[in-house]
């Protein structure tokens, strides 16, 4: 897929500068980024190549932004922007550069043009799932580690499906979408899924997450055909070589999301009630006629260090 050209002018050049840096970061998109300090510049370029995507600071005149021909047009203001036309949008500039992401792929979705992400030719994904029937003894301590471990070795995304996922304490507790809103778009319109995926994604270092749900019951209210349907779009629709998932029991269909994993990670404790706990987990796998999720278990002790421990598995795959 050929990139796009986004341009950002701005007469506020490290603001430009920043703003692109953050932009080129983004894996998922297929897009050069340009950055220019006045108008004339963009001319000079707009001579030589098209602008998918041009982001302008409104201190420039309709009039002026007009004469470029770009494919999208966002203007940078600082309030409400009086001079729009009718094929322009306002961004408000000085918020999270997420944020001006978001409100860039939600539009791109709307109209479908132009396409910026990039195609998902890429080897099979994985996805790997963390779970243990036994409570508060590190999983999702483990599995965050382990996630950006995998970072190493191709892009990744950990996704959060625990009852309660402690939003606000490891995970910022997000003002925008989340989990919910994936979901709810992916009901309604599955052609743009990656687009919407992609306007949704917070970042970690390396690591790319979708904030949690924030209630337990709209956690608990999707189906299994719809997780199945929801990891089959991120599979086919999103560039991610690695798929973490942190379950939990509120998750319906469990047993059949661990059917699909590729590897799954159990963590225990060496005492009489985790193993009663697990022993139960085990009895329920065959009454499901599932056993074939037992040949993809690696169960462990909880280690004192999960991080350590993460950081050792995955050096352990890369070998294999």
């Amino acid at each position: 897929m050929k990139k796009q050209n986004l341009v950002i002018c701005d007469r506020d050049f490290r603001y430009a500068n920043s703003l692109g840096e953050y932009i080129m970061r983004r894996r998922e998109l297929a897009v050069r980024i340009h950055t220019c300090s006045n108008m004339e510049q963009v001319m000079i370029f707009v001579e030589k190549q098209p602008i998918h995507i041009l982001l302008v600071d409104e201190l420039y005149d309709q009039a002026t932004r007009q004469t470029i021909g770009a494919e999208k047009v966002f203007v940078l203001t600082k309030g409400t922007c009086r001079d729009l036309s009718e094929t322009e949008q306002e961004i408000f500039k000085f918020q999270s550069a997420d944020a001006i992401l978001a409100e860039i792929f939600a539009s791109c979705c709307m109209s479908g043009q132009p396409k910026i992400l990039r195609e998902t030719g890429r080897k099979q994904p994985r996805l790997i799932a963390v779970y243990s029937p036994i409570h508060r003894i590190g999983k999702t301590t483990f599995a965050v580690a382990y996630a950006k471990e995998c970072t190493k070795t191709g892009a990744t995304l950990y996704l959060n499906l625990e009852t309660y996922s402690g939003t606000g304490a490891r995970f910022a507790r997000a003002e925008g979408k989340n989990l919910a809103d994936i979901l709810y778009y992916m009901r309604q319109e599955s052609s743009v899924f990656g687009m919407r995926m992609a306007a949704v994604i917070q970042k970690m270092g390396e690591l790319d997450y979708v904030p949690p749900f924030l209630f337990s019951s709209d956690l608990k209210e999707v189906s299994e055909g719809e997780w199945h349907q929801f990891l089959d779009a991120i599979l086919e629709q999103t560039i991610y070589e690695n798929v973490v998932l942190d379950l939990s029991e509120s998750v319906q269909g469990l047993i059949g999301i661990l059917e699909r994993c590729d590897v799954i990670y159990l963590p225990v404790l060496e005492e009489d009630y985790a193993l009663a706990k697990l022993a139960q987990f085990e009895e329920e796998i065959q009454r499901q006629q599932a056993e074939g999720i037992l040949r993809k278990v690696n169960r462990f002790t909880v280690p004192n260090d999960m991080e350590s421990y993460a950081r050792k598995i995955s050096r352990e795959e890369e070998l294999l």
